[in-house]
């Protein structure tokens, strides 16, 4: 969808209610400048990229977060002891050959998370502080350095009654102290995994947002409405009404760096069944409104009866009042798929008249299936007469459209389709009436490279599938015989010598064919002045001299040439061209150019010779001469100009695109990467699929004629079983010899498990220039580099495809040194090692039958637990309110004894 509007990055509707992101419908775009799109895989990827640069945990909102039920938050203090067995990595050791060695000891708490990295000159620590169902809720990350340690980063989550998560804060250093960098929220209520609601960064120097999410949910789509941005100079608000949803957009402008500005709002609306019926965009200058544009449409369900729907549709005029403009009466089966014998289907389309307020009918349609199973429709237009008619169209199970049909009076009919092929053909396949197929015909457009001024053959050909193969057709066919068909009449080169087009059971168009062995004349009949005349000659002819001699006429009613043009085409490529001069009523003086040869050879090669006409001598200069060569995945030109005679190259350009490979491979582990995580999102779908994106492009240079590679970049890849290549290459040279060339090769082998097992790259370097030769006393072309270096990572993994082992080594080679060979010049060696170790498990399933309502304090926060109402309200011990809920949870102010209530139940609480 196109994306214009600079300020808004995405308006998404978001199917949910346990719908996943593939599934979820495309909501349509209505006004320019809002990009509606799917949330899911888009927004996912931004995240993980966002990830990847900086460590934070984006969530997602799709299948695979967990979340703790009601019942099982019951029963969770029951099992807050229940220990499981889990494997963990406890140390990492990287020694290297030049005897450097690091270490890290890791140390875990009762629960199985970081509770020290001691990587021996300082320590990462790791505090938490915990909720329901031995869930997280706060982790701070210290650095220690001896006497010092500084707070890291710090991120917090909120849980609602059923610990699941509802916010997160993260922060960051900035400046010797923790500065919000992120937050998220979620909401449960639409979907039982969650949806992310809110998501901003925020500049964690300034305070200000980097980008921001807002999603709300909009009633009649049943789904969520997304605005996003990426900006700090832009700002965008969400408002949610009872049947539409509105968008504005904010600016940073010059002067008011530190002002947003409102620039755009955007009102979508819908109905209550959430049918899209229309939009409105405003524009602001200055906080004036500059311009207002939008359409709104009324539906009339059952109306003008039961069956058919009155939609009426009313625009914004140009003073930005809304006026009525449009009227659709259809059945309510007509904008759905044309499947066979799917119903009959009718609309009338109006146009509202402001002078007497009336409707007024500019078209109708009718639709209605035949017993053979194609579609006849009847239309009748009238703004466009010519419009108006009976049409026939063949159509698929799933609502495609096959061709058009020609039927016959005896229930036969005859399909109508284009085939995509390289020579233009057109398939006609005949049927009885109980659909069996009696006939194939075709014609097919002959291969020809000479223009429509020198071909003197027809530019069609007709066969007949005949005992399994295509034989030339000759003689009369018909092709229906109902009001709208085709009548032909063909020579036995299966060239039309006659053919005839019915529209509404009369002759509307017939050509005569005439052929000699110079060439041919066709002449055209239409409907002039209500009956058939002739309405144009065309003739193409070649003499005995190799002229060719083009004519076209065209006629009115009386039979009068009202234009007509002659191109005389000579043998030495001097083309004169004469047109129709009516005081004349013959052709005028001649306009003199030359023709240029174009000729196609059997490697597929298009070469095109432009001439011109040199006036002083009268002859034909040849100027210009360009190939070009197109196929599969290779495509490439070249230009050509004539000096002395020859051609001399100027310009040669080839593209090569590999094609499209994927390659599975589970992405590489982090074994001291926090361990920590209960609520994230993984789509074994989007595994690393590996796709070609940038092609192969090569230029030319002349070069003592021929071409030679001046410059060779991009990248080429392949897939040989396990093993994926991306191989970069740069290449550059030039006429004095210079020559350079960067290719890196990296090879990526996987085992059966998709782990990659090796990671090698290998870069080339070599570089050859001119250089002064004191034996020759000239220059010459010498190497001055040489060198390759290799760098292979060996990765290993346990039984339990835990990685245990990574080994990177560096390989260096000077082809120029006096005695090349391949040195060994280092090795890491890092090596993981885990073990088991009782930890108390995360509650996330656990059977609560029986369980009672009932509040839990957890400091200052109280939650209600095992109700099916989450509404909540607190008091002061006098009645005063305090605080109302509506999510299950509440934080109480100050420290004190406080009254809390949900529905029946109340109990008393103390807050210290």
């Amino acid at each position: 969808m196109k994306h214009i509007s600079p300020i808004l990055a995405s308006i998404a509707l978001l199917a949910s209610l346990g719908a996943v992101a593939q599934t979820t419908p495309r909501m349509p775009m209505p006004v320019p400048g809002i990009n509606v799109q799917q949330l899911y895989m888009a927004h996912q990827k931004k995240a993980n990229d966002m990830a990847k640069k900086s460590d934070r945990i984006y969530i997602p909102t799709t299948s695979g977060v967990r979340v703790m039920s009601q019942a099982e938050t019951a029963r969770a203090e029951a099992k807050t002891k229940e220990t499981v067995k889990k494997t963990l990595i406890t140390k990492m050791e990287m020694t290297s050959d030049n005897g450097r060695r690091e270490y890290c000891n890791v140390t875990y708490n009762e629960y199985g998370h970081f509770k020290t990295l001691d990587y021996g000159t300082y320590k990462m620590q790791y505090d938490y502080e915990y909720g329901y169902g031995n869930h997280w809720t706060k982790k701070t990350v210290t650095r220690v350095d001896g006497n010092y340690s500084i707070v890291e980063s710090k991120e917090e989550r909120t849980l609602d009654n059923q610990g699941r998560v509802t916010s997160i804060k993260r922060y960051e250093q900035a400046d010797e102290k923790l500065a919000l960098a992120s937050e998220e929220a979620y909401e449960y209520t639409h979907n039982a995994d969650g949806m992310l609601v809110k998501q901003m960064v925020y500049n964690i120097y300034d305070g200000s947002v980097n980008s921001g999410l807002i999603r709300q949910w909009f009633a009649p789509t049943k789904s969520y409405v997304e605005a996003e941005w990426h900006n700090y100079s832009e700002k965008l608000e969400l408002s949610i009404g009872a049947d539409y949803y509105e968008v504005k957009c904010y600016e940073i402008t010059y002067p008011d760096y530190d002002k947003y500005v409102l620039t755009r709002t955007e009102r979508h609306y819908y109905t209550a069944d959430g049918k899209e019926c229309g939009s409105e965009l405003t524009r602001y200058n200055n906080g004036k409104i500059e311009s207002k544009e939008g359409s709104k449409t009324e539906y009339q369900y059952n109306t003008p009866e039961k069956g058919y729907t009155t939609t009426i549709t009313n625009r914004i005029d140009e003073n930005g009042m809304w006026t009525k403009a449009e009227k659709r009466v259809a059945t309510d089966n007509y904008d759905d798929p044309l499947i066979p014998f799917s119903g009959s289907r009718s609309e009338k389309e109006y146009l509202y008249n402001s002078n007497d307020d009336s409707w007024e009918l500019l078209r109708s349609c009718t639709k209605e299936w035949t017993e053979q199973g194609y579609l006849k429709q009847v239309e009748v237009d009238n703004e466009y007469e010519d419009e108006s008619g009976t049409y026939y169209y063949m159509y698929n199970d799933k609502g495609e459209e096959i061709g058009y049909v020609y039927p016959f009076g005896n229930g036969d009919y005859v399909v109508e389709e284009e085939e995509d092929k390289e020579n233009y053909t057109c398939r006609y396949t005949f049927y009885d009436k109980n659909g069996i197929i009696t006939r194939q015909i075709k014609y097919v457009e002959n291969e020809n490279s000479k223009d429509e001024y020198t071909n003197t053959e027809p530019e069609e050909t007709y066969y007949e599938l005949k005992n399994g193969s295509w034989q030339i057709l000759s003689g009369k066919i018909s092709i229906g015989d109902g009001d709208n068909h085709l009548e032909a009449t063909l020579n036995e080169k299966g060239w039309l010598t006659e053919s005839i087009e019915y529209e509404n059971g009369t002759i509307n168009n017939r050509s005569v064919y005439e052929y000699s062995p110079s060439g041919y004349t066709e002449t055209s009949y239409r409907i002039l002045g209500g009956q058939l005349n002739k309405s144009s000659l065309t003739s193409v002819s070649k003499d005995a001299k190799g002229t060719y001699t083009y004519v076209h006429y065209i006629y009115d009613a009386m039979g009068n040439v009202t234009w007509a043009q002659k191109h005389v085409t000579y043998v030495n490529g001097i083309k004169e061209i004469y047109y129709w001069d009516d005081d004349r009523r013959d052709f005028g003086n001649a306009y003199a150019s030359a023709t240029d040869l174009v000729s196609i050879d059997d490697n597929g090669v298009r070469t095109t010779i432009y001439r011109e006409l040199n006036p002083d001598t009268n002859t034909v200069v040849e100027t210009e001469k360009r190939e070009e060569y197109t196929k599969d995945n290779r495509h490439w030109y070249a230009s050509y100009r004539k000096e002395d005679g020859k051609w001399v190259g100027e310009y040669k350009e080839e593209t090569i695109t590999s094609d499209n490979v994927s390659f599975k491979v589970n992405p590489l582990q982090e074994p001291l990467k926090a361990n920590d995580e209960y609520f994230s999102y993984t789509d074994d779908g989007d595994k690393d699929l590996l796709q070609t994106m940038v092609p192969l492009a090569i230029r030319y240079y002349w070069n003592n004629g021929e071409w030679k590679i001046m410059s060779k970049s991009g990248i080429e890849y392949s897939v040989d079983g396990d093993k994926y290549t991306v191989k970069h290459i740069d290449i550059r040279s030039d006429e004095s010899g210079y020559y350079s060339e960067n290719t890196t090769v990296c090879e990526t082998t996987r085992d059966a498990n998709y782990n990659i097992v090796e990671d090698k790259t290998t870069q080339t370097e070599i570089k050859k220039e001119p250089q002064y030769d004191e034996a020759t006393e000239g220059m010459v072309v010498k190497t001055s580099k040489h060198n390759v270096h290799e760098a292979p990572k060996y990765y290993t993994y346990d039984s339990e495809q835990r990685l245990t082992k990574k080994v990177f080594e560096n390989y260096n080679t000077d082809y120029l040194a006096n005695n090349p060979q391949r040195h060994f010049t280092g090795r890491e060696t890092t090596v993981y090692y885990y073990a088991e170790m009782d930890v108390i498990n995360a509650i996330d399933n656990v059977n609560a039958n029986n369980a009672q309502p009932m509040f839990a304090v957890n400091g200052r926060n109280i939650c209600l637990v095992n109700a099916s109402s989450t509404a909540m309200s607190l008091y002061t011990i006098d009645g005063q309110i305090v605080a109302t809920s509506n999510d299950g949870q509440l934080t109480v102010p100050n420290n004190g004894m406080y009254i809390v209530k949900a529905g029946n139940l109340k109990a008393k609480v103390v807050v210290k």
